[in-house]
């Protein structure tokens, strides 16, 4: 199996954190990956904020209700995008994101992705995140990165589990692929 495309399939959401921390050279080397994200010509509209503070990670879990893994991760980035930069922002926010988690597992850690903008929970959130954070009214937050060394195991994504060609269509909606299905 090709080790990158492994790479891709070892990525698992995680829940469950060790005490170990996060060094500084794993935490910068996740922000690199994130801002080596393809974004609509090159606008880049993110920022990110990291927090380490037991006191900020501890509310966030009361508000979000996600105890008790958001408090024993050593860091939850809050990923920051400024709308005005480009009309894809949310786009390319993703791709960020989705470099974080990937470098996460390539690193040896775990990673969760919080985050449901366009609901009311979430329009909450991001105001009490922006009070908490001092993050100004121009930017919205998106999502949140919890990170952390692993405290389980899980098994890399098959192609079984995950693959199904009733979600693959040729030309047109109708049209099925020939195998498969």
């Amino acid at each position: 199996m090709d080790v990158e495309l492994d790479l891709i399939r070892r990525r698992r959401t995680i829940r469950r954190f060790t005490d170990e921390d996060v060094s500084q050279d794993q935490l910068e080397t996740l922000l690199e990956l994130a801002m080596a994200a393809p974004s609509r010509l090159n606008r880049q509209p993110w920022d990110f904020v990291v927090i380490r503070d037991e006191r900020i990670k501890a509310d966030l879990a009361n508000q979000l209700r996600v105890h008790p893994y958001l408090e024993q991760a050593p860091v939850v980035i809050a990923v920051c995008a400024k709308p005005d930069a480009s009309p894809t922002w949310l786009m390319d926010i993703s791709a960020s994101v989705e470099n974080m988690l990937l470098g996460a597992t390539a690193l040896g850690l775990g990673a969760t992705w919080l985050g449901s903008p366009g609901t009311v929970s979430w329009a909450m959130m991001e105001e009490h995140l922006r009070d908490q954070l001092g993050i100004p009214l121009n930017v919205r937050i998106p999502s949140l990165i919890v990170v952390g060394h692993p405290d389980q195991e899980l098994p890399p994504h098959s192609r079984e589990d995950r693959y199904d060609p009733l979600r693959v269509h040729i030309e047109r909606w109708q049209n099925r692929p020939l195998s498969g299905a």
